[in-house]
């Protein structure tokens, strides 16, 4: 059988419509490039780009986007790729999914993060590996505002035409977690499966979802995840789609199976801190009292949800200028019953502290206790009366949760405003709070190292 014009590299006759890996040839070629050099410059495998130019293989939105960015091309290979993806896919009974929650008008900061996960976008057109990004922190710490932030930035930047998913996997409470099975019965139905088609089975359903998302350009945002035991079964097998999870913990065991890159958000800075209170209060209240809204960001621990209740707060009781709340809230216990509607700062607080089991929960509340954030390997040991082994098991698992975080090898920090809540629920408990004279004399007598803990702690 006679081989192709397009098989054998020739140009297409008069006439006859150029295809792309005809067109990709022809401009490479006029750039002086080789196949190899293309290659190396769209970060794909030699082979691959050969297959495509040959007509072997189709081209993917991402390699054709690549392209264009190597050969300094605008968007013609993307605005191809698009076209024949469209026309080739079938159309019936696809529903194309738009379920990201709206973005935040007053978000503030966070462009370091954001270019991180556009780093992550980037580097999914060098493999064939589906891109997994985790963000976590401590609670209240703008987890799934970066997420939906982000992921509209990328839609409005093309990417992800074939539509978004959004997930809350309602992690990490106890008895609260949604389950796999249950979730890709629900994202299976979201595109368009009929329910008598859903398989029973764990493993069928995973696989019936990542042949429906197979060849597309699709975005799933996993929000609030318990464990990674939660996420393996909801991975997407296509490279031309993306994952976001969020989680409060750091979901160990997800970079072995799905090379997760990971993003821990901490509380914001100053600047920005105070910066979100005037977005959210308006220029005239923060005019008024310009140190009022930075000693409110302080006392917020800058921590973007408190900041947020903190702003609400003023706005629905109409006060004139941010002195009112900054001074209401100057003992720190007030400042935990932060809350607008159904919104609690305690309550995010709590979400974590009942997923700790019941001796680390207990070192939490004692951790509150201590005369400074910063924690000490030895003294953690002396004050829950525990082995050194065994207090630096228990805290690794509270940084794992972020409810600590750790500054140095024996050391780690603990948020003010955690701080505050670990040290009221000690006080609500009478062992606890009988324990509170004994630690400060015990404290004195613990040394690391050369330094007594004291002098660390003070």
């Amino acid at each position: 059988m006679r081989a192709s014009r397009q098989e054998t590299g020739c140009p297409p006759s008069a006439g006859e419509p150029a295809s792309f890996g005809q067109l990709l040839r022809s401009l490479r070629q006029q750039r002086g490039l080789s196949l190899s050099q293309l290659a190396n410059r769209a970060h794909f495998n030699r082979g691959h780009v050969s297959k495509i130019e040959n007509g072997k293989r189709p081209p993917s939105v991402s390699f054709a986007r690549a392209c264009d960015r190597a050969l300094d091309a605008g968007t013609t290979f993307a605005t191809i790729a698009l076209a024949l993806e469209s026309a080739s896919r079938p159309q019936q009974g696809w529903v194309r999914p738009g379920q990201l929650p709206s973005a935040k008008r007053n978000f503030v900061g966070r462009q370091e993060e954001m270019r991180h996960l556009d780093g992550l976008l980037r580097g999914a057109e060098q493999t064939l590996a589906v891109p997994v990004a985790v963000i976590s922190g401590l609670p209240g710490v703008g987890k799934t505002a970066v997420a939906v932030q982000w992921a509209h930035h990328a839609v409005n930047s093309g990417h992800f035409r074939d539509g978004q998913l959004f997930v809350n996997l309602q992690g990490p409470g106890p008895g609260t977690a949604a389950t796999p099975s249950d979730v890709l019965a629900g994202l299976l139905r979201t595109l368009g499966v009929p329910a008598d088609r859903i398989p029973a089975d764990l493993d069928q359903r995973a696989a019936t979802f990542r042949s429906y998302l197979h060849g597309r350009e699709m975005l799933l945002v996993l929000d609030n995840a318990a464990d990674a035991q939660q996420i393996y079964p909801l991975l997407p097998g296509s490279p031309g789609c993306a994952v976001v999870v969020t989680s409060r913990s750091r979901l160990p065991g997800l970079m072995s199976v799905a090379e997760a890159a990971t993003l821990r958000l901490t509380e914001l800075c100053q600047p920005e801190a105070a910066l979100l209170i005037r977005a959210i209060i308006g220029d005239p209240r923060a005019d008024a009292d310009p140190g009022a809204v930075d000693l409110l960001a302080d006392r917020c621990g800058r921590l973007p949800l408190a900041l947020v209740l903190a702003g609400e707060h003023i706005v629905s009781r109409q006060q004139r200028s941010a002195d009112a709340l900054a001074r209401e809230l100057k003992p720190e216990r007030a400042r935990l019953n932060l809350a607008e509607g159904d919104v609690v700062l305690r309550d995010a607080f709590a979400t974590s502290y009942r997923a700790l089991d019941e001796q680390s929960a207990r070192l939490f509340r004692l951790l509150g206790l201590l005369p400074s954030r910063l924690i000490d390997a030895d003294a953690t040991a002396a004050t829950a009366g525990v082995s050194q082994d065994e207090a630096s098991r228990m805290l690794r698992g509270l940084a794992s949760m972020h409810l600590i975080h750790r500054q140095d090898e024996r050391h780690y920090l603990m948020h003010q405003l955690l701080r505050t809540y670990a040290a009221d629920l000690a006080r609500q408990m009478d062992k606890e709070a009988g324990h509170i004279q004994a630690l400060r004399s015990t404290l004195d007598g613990v040394t690391t190292g050369a330094a007594p803990l004291s002098s660390l702690v003070a």
